[in-house]
């Protein structure tokens, strides 16, 4: 049944050209209606003023409608750089970093990735959908409406397969929609045979195995100091892009070790963090299609500098905006805190940071064309806020913004969501 929602006090549209994608200047651009209306199904019927619906609609009396009571409304948050599917805390590692513990160092004890993957092993699946679920529904609480979901703390082909069977089932537990994304190249695992070994079994038995099923979309690589290298990444990747699975990768957060370079080359749909990218792969962003996925939750929380999003966008970059959610270096569900990090601490507008959030984080996942913008023919994911202003989701911090999430044209409110009739 259509429903029409008027008295939109300000409508952020974020409308995409026909590209899907708003690089550099044109992130500021959200394509505002005040005093909107919006006509939904499943998809996007109309997007127009409230005068011009009210000509157009007004004699249809078996239309439902439905009073957004001057509220701000705008694309849904498309998270597209998560994991979280695990088991187990590192709080532990959290309170030893404030004192001056580094990352790598507590990787060195046994630490890190590691705990984590220890504590996801032992978990069963049921346990581990159960405590993910409760964490997507807390970002759908906050105004997500599709998230990214990386395997990647199983490190073994069994116990990878287990997180992705976890991820499908949780497909079907919650209304938000669900990328999966096979990250088996998080970390050498410890009982590896060999680092070669490992990596050959990525190659030959995991990546045909989920790409034979169906279960992942993406396959992802931490390309780091530490972690893989640039001739390791590449050749897992280029053994995904074989079976069909698209690339993302991990770039450049620690050091700059050419990840950047590598995304691009390999036609990535995203290099994540970038941190420390060098200056002159900033540019290349410009010129090809992989979005610059920046996680300001993450250098928060590692207390590291920022990434360079000024120099990104300015540049003509695709910038996204991702929350990073792990146990480990980001442990948050929520866009609106990292947006409101992206604005105070990596010098974004409001409106580059909405852009980041909604449309980019969908190119980030190769749905730019489906969902991160109210343009007609898209799903109906948006979210109505408490206030008549998008500035608002910056303005007034730390708390939630989000009064309702439409996902599909389907009404949910908060604590905890539900369906309302």
């Amino acid at each position: 049944m259509s429903i029409l929602l008027t008295n939109i006090s300000e409508l952020a549209t974020v409308r995409a050209p026909t590209s899907g994608r708003k690089p550099g200047a044109e992130m500021n651009n959200l394509g505002i209606i005040r005093d909107a209306a919006l006509l939904v199904e499943e998809r996007i019927l109309w997007v127009g003023t409230r005068t011009e619906a009210e000509k157009r609609f007004g004699s249809y009396q078996a239309l439902e409608r439905y009073d957004c009571k001057g509220r701000a409304v705008l694309p849904g948050f498309v998270d597209s750089h998560t994991h979280i599917v695990f088991a187990g805390s590192r709080a532990n590692e959290y309170a030893l970093r404030l004192r001056g513990v580094s990352y790598h160092e507590i990787a060195a004890r046994g630490g890190g990735i590691m705990a984590t993957v220890r504590a996801t092993r032992a978990a069963s699946e049921d346990e581990l959908l159960e405590s993910a679920r409760q964490r997507v529904l807390e970002a759908l609480r906050h105004g997500t409406t599709t998230v990214e979901i990386k395997s990647g703390y199983g490190l073994s082909l069994e116990y990878e397969l287990k997180l992705l069977n976890v991820i499908e089932r949780l497909k079907h537990e919650v209304p938000v929609r669900i990328v999966a994304t096979l990250l088996g190249a998080h970390a050498i695992p410890p009982d590896a045979p060999s680092r070669e070994h490992y990596i050959d079994m990525l190659c030959t038995e995991l990546i045909p195995e989920v790409a034979r099923s169906g279960r992942a979309t993406f396959c992802d690589v931490f390309a780091d100091v530490g972690y893989f290298t640039i001739a390791e990444a590449e050749k897992i990747l280029v053994s995904g892009l074989d079976w069909g699975l698209q690339p993302k990768l991990h770039a450049d957060e620690f050091a700059d070790v050419g990840a950047a370079r590598l995304a691009i080359a390999v036609g990535a749909a995203s290099a994540d963090h970038l941190l420390n990218i060098a200056p002159e792969s900033i540019p290349e962003f410009a010129r090809w299609r992989t979005v610059a996925t920046l996680l300001p939750g993450t250098a928060y929380t590692l207390r590291m500098p920022m990434a360079p999003a000024r120099g990104l966008i300015d540049a003509g970059a695709t910038v996204a905006l991702a929350t990073d959610c792990n146990p480990g270096s980001c442990r948050t569900e929520n866009m609106q805190t990292v947006i409101s990090l992206a604005i105070h601490l990596a010098g974004m507008t409001v409106e580059e940071a909405i852009t980041a959030a909604t449309l980019h984080g969908a190119a980030a996942l190769l749905r730019e064309h489906e969902i991160g913008s109210l343009d007609v023919g898209k799903y109906a994911d948006f979210i109505v806020l408490d206030s008549p202003s998008v500035v608002d989701l910056a303005y007034h911090f730390g708390t939630n913004r989000v009064a309702e999430v439409w996902i599909g044209g389907k009404r949910y409110v908060q604590n905890p969501p539900h369906l309302c009739s």
